[in-house]
C-alpha cells in the first residue's frame, strides 16, 4: 500500500490523498482549498486519474471524512461513475444546507459511513471511526491492505462533547503502521495554552446572556451542532429562549438525533428571516415552514419581550431587527473563528453593530485538537510513523512527536 497527499502537505484545508494497493485506488477527502481565488475550476483539482473524468476503473472510491468544504467541497465535480462515501448524518446536513447556502453544491453520495462498521473497497477494508470535531458526524479513516494499516485522522479535537473519542480511538484502533494526522494548530496555539472547551462556550454565554438588558445576538454556524447545543444549553441557563431561523432548525432535524435541540422542545423557537422566506416561496418548498409552524416566533413577540431570547442572528437580519425595533439594549457574541472578523464581511458586520451600539464579544472553541491533545493520541496509538497534513507548519511536528515523517504534495510514499 502507498500514498500520495496531493494537497495538504503544507497547507489546512482543501485535503486530498490518494490510496493505492494491488493496482487498485481510493481517495481520502475531496477539499476545497480555503483560500480560493475566482478561478476556473479545473485549476482547483489535482490529476488523479479517472477522478474528474473517465479513467480505467481503477479508481474505487472516494471516502470523505466529513462535511466541511476543505475537505468536501469538490465532491460534486467526481465522476459519477466513481462511489462516494460520507456520513448519513452528513449528507442529510449537507442536502439541506444547499437549499439555504447557495454557494453549497450537492452532490450524490452512493454509501453511508457508520462507527466501526468495516466495508470493503476493492482491495482496502474501510472503517471509519467516529470523532470529535465541530463539524458533526465526523469520522477517521482506517485503511487496511496489503497487511497494512494506515489511519487518516480527518480532522479531530479532545475538547468539545464528546472529548472521549479521541481516547477511545487511540486505545481501540489497534496498532497502525502510519497515522496520517492532521495538525492545524501546531504552529499557532504551540504555547501551551489550554484550549477552550464546548464547556466552557456554554459557560461563558450563560452568564453573558444573563448579563444583557435585551435581545442576546449569537452569530454562530448551525452545521456546528456543538455550538448550537451549547448555545441552546446557555440560553436555558440564563432562563431565555433559544431562537434558531430556518436553516438552524433544518440543519437540527437533518442530524435525526434526539440529543440536538429541535423546533419542538421547550424553550425552542423559530424565526424566518425575511431571506429565507424569499427562498422558501421561491422554490415553493413550504413543507418546510410546515414542519417548524407550532414553534415560529414572529417580530411583534420579539419586539416586545426581547430580554426573553437568545436569537440566532446573521448580518443580513440586521435591518429587520432594527426595524422591528428589537435591538435596544442588545449585545451579541461571535461564535466563530475570530479571523472572519477581519475579513472584509466580518469587518462590516463590526462597524454595523457599533452603529447600533450593540456590543460584540468573541466567545469560541477551535475545531482542531491542541498539540498537547494531539501529542497524547500519538502516544496511546502507538504509530510507527507520523505523516502530516492538512498543517501550514509540517516542521513544527518533529518537535512535539516521534517517529515523525514529513512528506511533500504530489510525491507517492509506502505505509
Amino acid at each position: 500500500m502507498k500514498v500520495c497527499i496531493h494537497r495538504g502537505a503544507r497547507q489546512i484545508g482543501g485535503t486530498l490523498v490518494e490510496v493505492e494497493a494491488q493496482g487498485a485506488r481510493i481517495v481520502l477527502d475531496v477539499g476545497l482549498p480555503l483560500e480560493v481565488s475566482i478561478v476556473a475550476q479545473r485549476d482547483l483539482l489535482p490529476d488523479v486519474a479517472g477522478l474528474w473524468a473517465r479513467g480505467d476503473g481503477s479508481l474505487r472510491g472516494v471516502v470523505i471524512s466529513h462535511g466541511h468544504p476543505d475537505h468536501s467541497g469538490l465532491a460534486d465535480l467526481v465522476d459519477e461513475d466513481v462511489p462516494i462515501y460520507i456520513g448519513e448524518a452528513t449528507a442529510a446536513i449537507l442536502a439541506e444546507a444547499a437549499f439555504f447556502v447557495p454557494a453549497s453544491r450537492p452532490f450524490n453520495a452512493t454509501g453511508h459511513l457508520h462507527h466501526r462498521r468495516t466495508f470493503q473497497v476493492g482491495p482496502f477494508a474501510v472503517t471509519p471511526w467516529l470523532v470529535d470535531h465541530s463539524a458533526f458526524d465526523a469520522y477517521a479513516i482506517l485503511v487496511e491492505a496489503d497487511g497494512r494499516r494506515l489511519l487518516y485522522t480527518g480532522d479531530v479535537r479532545g475538547h468539545g462533547r464528546k472529548p472521549e473519542t479521541l481516547t477511545a480511538l487511540a486505545r481501540a484502533v489497534g496498532a497502525v503502521d502510519v497515522v496520517l494526522m492532521e495538525g492545524t494548530r501546531v504552529a499557532a496555539h504551540g504555547d501551551g495554552r489550554p484550549a477552550m472547551s464546548e464547556q466552557d462556550v456554554e459557560d461563558e454565554c450563560a452568564a453573558r446572556f444573563v448579563a444583557v438588558a435585551g435581545m442576546a445576538l449569537a452569530f454562530y454556524s448551525p452545521q456546528n451542532v456543538d455550538r448550537l447545543v451549547s448555545l441552546y444549553r446557555a440560553a436555558r441557563r440564563a432562563g431565555r429562549t433559544f431562537v434558531m431561523d430556518l436553516y438552524a432548525a433544518s440543519i437540527a432535524a437533518a442530524t435525526g438525533r434526539s440529543t440536538v435541540p429541535q423546533s419542538g422542545w421547550e424553550g425552542v423557537r423559530v424565526y424566518l428571516p425575511r431571506s429565507q422566506r424569499r427562498r422558501v416561496i421561491d422554490a415553493a418548498a413550504y413543507e418546510c415552514v410546515e414542519a417548524v409552524r407550532a414553534a415560529r416566533v414572529y417580530p411583534q413577540e420579539l419586539c416586545a419581550r426581547p430580554e426573553d431570547f437568545v436569537m440566532t442572528c446573521r448580518a443580513s437580519m440586521l435591518d429587520e431587527l432594527e426595524r422591528a425595533r428589537c435591538l435596544d439594549g442588545a449585545e451579541a457574541v461571535w461564535s466563530m473563528w475570530p479571523g472572519y472578523l477581519e475579513r472584509d464581511q466580518g469587518a462590516a458586520l463590526g462597524t454595523r453593530l457599533e452603529r447600533l451600539d450593540v456590543g460584540l464579544s468573541t466567545v469560541h472553541a477551535s475545531g482542531h485538537a491542541t498539540p498537547q491533545d494531539l501529542g497524547r493520541f500519538v502516544t496511546a496509538l502507538g504509530a510507527e510513523r507520523v505523516v502530516p497534513v492538512h498543517t501550514d507548519a509540517p516542521e513544527r511536528f518533529g518537535d512535539l512527536f516521534d517517529g515523525v515523517d514529513v512528506q511533500p504534495d504530489a510525491r507517492w510514499w509506502p505505509v
